[in-house]
């Protein structure tokens, strides 16, 4: 017959509690953690289409208001009025994209619109230095501008 001393029952369910708490902790890390990529990939993915409707049509408007602006400010205004309810902080995540993209083109049209010759011969040279790389993933043009707008009237012919 096996005997088991009470002492013992208490030290096994102490440890089965122990263990019972730190996979619950791992688990909310874990859940935290896949949280925070889905709301940085519907952020990202939001920043991306906008960025790309603005690019493919040359700017979106709604009543004069870039649509990326009017977006970002109506998800918001759509979550915190409860829309949505439990899932309203995929709105917020959307919305933010949308911002994402109205204030990194409008970042973008400032710092053109306060570049100096010395930007401009800067730019030209790495331009010149970076032919056929992938630069457009430090910020610079992959094609010179000039070979772009040789490609797009190409392509309308």
């Amino acid at each position: 017959m096996l005997q088991v001393s009470q002492g013992a029952i208490t030290k096994y369910k102490q440890m089965v509690d122990r263990m019972t708490a730190k996979a619950k902790g791992v688990i909310a890390k874990a859940d935290q953690a896949v949280a925070t990529v889905i709301t940085t990939s519907e952020v990202g993915a939001a920043s991306f289409l906008f960025g790309l409707a603005q690019g493919k049509f040359g700017g979106i408007a709604v009543v004069g208001i870039p649509i990326d602006l009017v977006a970002g400010l109506g998800l918001h205004i759509l979550a915190f009025a409860g829309i949505g309810g439990k899932n309203a902080s995929h709105l917020h995540a959307f919305g933010d994209g949308a911002l994402a993209s109205f204030f990194n083109k409008l970042g973008n049209d400032v710092g053109v619109s306060i570049r100096t010759p010395a930007d401009e011969a800067r730019i030209a040279k790495q331009r010149s230095g970076m032919k056929g790389e992938l630069s457009g993933l430090t910020g610079g043009a992959a094609l010179a501008d000039e070979e772009l707008a040789r490609m797009v009237a190409a392509g309308r012919r």
